[in-house]
């Protein structure tokens, strides 16, 4: 991550506005994280190259009066595979932190999506979480209400405490999830955890609930947690229970694991959707990989993943995180091999 330091001296606005002036720490980031991927959906098959939640962002603090610090993020989703982009697509807020804690204003992940974040082991790869978690992805008779979980929901507002003995909460209201100004507040949404981490361990509770549409009103309580074993062995593990989802309550759960040999990182996670009111609904996901990094920056991989549906279930292997993904032919497997190359900077 390069750092570029600017001093925003301007005596002229200085003697207009009789203010001092401040020196704010701007940083430029991103990360390039491309893949190549031969996608099976049991019907369908095809070699593809996409773009995984690639990204440019640029972050600036500014200490003020009072001993609070000032703090701003815009972040965009960049498509190498296709040379595309969206302005501001990612966490991109603006906020203030002190001793009180941390409040935002904007478009950001939720507390529920961060605790999958942590403890998930092929994010943004073949075989991610969000593969099972989400309800658009959850089966076939669930794409009418889009994604719910694991979102970064528009027009939000952030608190963080201070942490308390390891222990910080986090709660974050959206008064709608939708684009222009509204005056029922459509799609409002409340997400909160509370989360415990130290070096080597990391636990937290999370809840959400939103207000959907066709009469429901989703909402999923999510456990989380990993565990370093050793240096080198970590294990994680998450349970999400989901209700007044399309299609019924669903719970989604499973175990991850990952070794370091030097250089190497051999992990893999196998997780289960338990069947809802509909029979046959159900699936699980077993994915395995080995990561090569090549200095602090650079990083190649291969997975492979394979979900195997219920007869009556279309959960994919591609989804979450990814912008290139094959869509699932319900009570067929679904299965990918893909290798890929992380650059962050």
């Amino acid at each position: 991550m390069k750092t570029i330091k600017l001093s925003l001296v301007a005596a002229a606005l200085s003697s207009l506005f009789a203010v001092p002036a401040l020196a704010a720490d701007v940083q430029i980031y991103g990360r390039a994280h491309l893949s190549v991927d031969s996608l099976d959906n049991g019907v369908d098959s095809g070699t593809n190259v996409s773009s995984n939640s690639s990204r440019l962002g640029f972050r600036a603090k500014t200490e003020i009066e009072g001993g609070l610090e000032a703090f701003v993020q815009i972040e965009q989703n960049i498509r190498f595979d296709e040379g595309t982009g969206s302005w501001a697509s990612r966490d991109s807020f603006v906020g203030i932190r002190g001793n009180f804690g941390t409040v935002r204003l904007g478009q950001f992940d939720t507390p529920l999506k961060a605790v999958r974040g942590k403890v998930d082991m092929f994010g943004d790869r073949i075989g991610d979480i969000r593969n099972l978690t989400r309800t658009s992805t959850s089966g076939s008779t669930n794409a009418n209400i889009g994604n719910v979980f694991d979102e970064r929901y528009k027009n939000g507002v952030h608190y963080q405490t201070p942490k308390f003995g390891n222990f910080v909460f986090d709660i974050h209201y959206t008064p709608h999830n939708t684009a222009g100004a509204t005056a029922d507040n459509v799609q409002e949404s409340y997400s909160m955890a509370l989360s415990y981490e130290v070096k080597g361990f990391y636990a937290a509770i999370a809840y959400e609930t939103f207000e959907g549409q066709n009469d429901l009103d989703p909402n999923a309580l999510r456990l989380g947690a990993y565990y370093d074993v050793t240096s080198d062995f970590r294990v994680s593990g998450m349970f999400q229970s989901a209700s007044d989802v399309p299609g019924g309550d669903r719970n989604v759960y499973g175990v991850g694991a990952s070794y370091k040999m030097g250089d190497y990182t051999l992990r893999s996670q196998y997780y289960v959707a338990d069947d809802n009111d509909a029979a046959d609904s159900g699936a699980s996901m077993l994915v395995i990989g080995a990561d090569r990094r090549l200095g602090k920056d650079l990083t190649l991989y291969v997975a492979y993943g394979i979900t195997s549906n219920d007869d009556a279930a279309a959960f994919r292997v591609s989804a979450g995180g990814r912008d290139t993904q094959l869509a699932a032919v319900p009570g067929k497997d679904s299965s990918g091999l893909s290798l890929g190359v992380q650059y962050n900077f």
